[in-house]
């Protein structure tokens, strides 16, 4: 269901109409309709009031799905349209294929995947069938992004940035889709070729994953999936990533961490002293769904980089299966 939360954050920014479709269990009984405005007061300006209508439709799976053609006649022509799928996009799926169909651009999180291999891998699937897709936790890698690619920005960095044959990601364990989209992202800036993939579940999941770089030498990539007390909202957040080589004389060593003590692991691994390039990321509390989706409605289309690196991981956890 769309909570007033989403209205408020939407609205500060875009006049709009949301329509949300609430599917409920029991016993069909039709459709049922609720229509109101809401408008956020302002606190920047008292003299701006920006509203939006909201459409609640609530009923069994099937009776949502009965009443999906009708669903286009509510949005309104020549402005663009957004799909938020809150499940795990399913191309099989009536209601989704129909409403995928009118819109600009089809948003997920998967910070709620239950499996995020496998659905990484339909997310993969979908790109590939030419629906415009988005996912939020894409958006909150890009500070980790953004550290990664200034640490390599100097010219004899930039030069050593081809050494890195040793890459260690930890996240907090439940959800490895973050770890795993910036792996994805990085073998592709890298051009890196996926060799194995592997698996080893236990008090920490690891997974252990080969590439082959273009002048053929090895890289050896860990996801560590560490058991954190208190977890949030957004489940497999980035704690810390190691960038490193086993050439003692590259410059290219990178730790960057988050500020809630993610460099512990990587101190034990000798990171924080001799990676020669120590970061921290800017506490951004919890990049929770609401706010990612305001930003993420001012653009729609096809994102490139998320698609190419969501296709580099997807083939690399291929080759696990």
């Amino acid at each position: 269901p769309t909570s007033p939360t989403i209205a408020d954050e939407i609205a500060t920014r875009n006049p709009c109409r949301i329509i949300a479709l609430c599917p409920i269990a029991g016993d069909d009984e039709g459709v049922k309709a609720q229509v109101s405005a809401y408008c956020p007061i302002q606190k920047q300006s008292s003299s701006t009031l920006i509203c939006c209508e909201y459409i609640t439709l609530t009923g069994t799976v099937a009776a949502l799905e009965r009443i999906g053609g009708m669903i286009p006649a509510l949005l309104i022509g020549g402005l663009p349209k957004f799909l938020w799928w809150k499940a795990t996009p399913d191309a099989a799926n009536f209601l989704f294929k129909r409403l995928a169909a009118v819109c600009n651009n089809v948003i997920v999180d998967s910070c709620n995947f239950n499996t995020p291999e496998d659905d990484l891998l339909s997310l993969q699937k979908l790109v590939e069938s030419g629906i415009p897709l988005a996912d939020l936790n894409w958006r909150r890698l890009s500070a980790w992004q953004e550290l990664t690619a200034q640490a390599y920005d100097a010219p004899n960095r930039r030069a050593a940035l081809r050494e890195i044959d040793r890459v260690n990601i930890d996240y907090e364990k439940g959800n490895a889709a973050q770890a795993l989209l910036y792996l994805g992202w990085l073998a592709n800036r890298l051009e890196w070729q996926p060799v194995s993939y592997k698996q080893e579940n236990g008090d920490y999941d690891i997974t252990s994953i080969q590439f082959l770089s273009q002048d053929q030498k090895h890289i050896e990539a860990e996801l560590a999936g560490v058991p954190i007390a208190d977890m949030g909202e957004i489940i497999g957040d980035l704690i810390g990533l190691r960038l490193s080589s086993t050439n003692i004389q590259a410059n290219c060593g990178t730790v960057i961490c988050s500020e809630t003590g993610g460099c512990m692991r990587m101190e034990t691994h000798g990171g924080a002293q001799s990676s020669g390039l120590f970061q921290q990321v800017t506490s951004l509390s919890e990049q929770k769904a609401e706010a990612l989706l305001s930003q993420q409605v001012q653009r729609w289309g096809r994102e490139a980089l998320f698609e190419e690196s969501l296709t580099a991981i997807g083939n690399t956890i291929k080759l696990g299966k």
